[in-house]
């Protein structure tokens, strides 16, 4: 699946589900601080982040199909 398939698939479908997890008061404000600076917000920022782990391990991937 090259990289453009595996965006579509990942970030294509309906956004239901959420991940939740604990950060400590300074990654948060860090994070927060990032995101203002790129004018993204937070879960922008944090879904461009996991996405970009994504395709640096897309070939976990490469099996699965669509």
């Amino acid at each position: 699946m090259d990289e453009n398939e595996l965006r579509k698939h990942v970030l294509g479908g309906k956004k239901t589900d959420r991940v939740i997890f604990a950060a400590t008061p300074e990654m948060k404000a860090a994070i927060e601080k990032v995101a203002e600076e790129k004018c993204v917000s937070v879960s922008a920022l944090l879904t461009s982040l996991a996405f970009e782990e994504i395709v640096a391990n897309k070939e976990l991937f490469a099996k699965q199909g669509k």
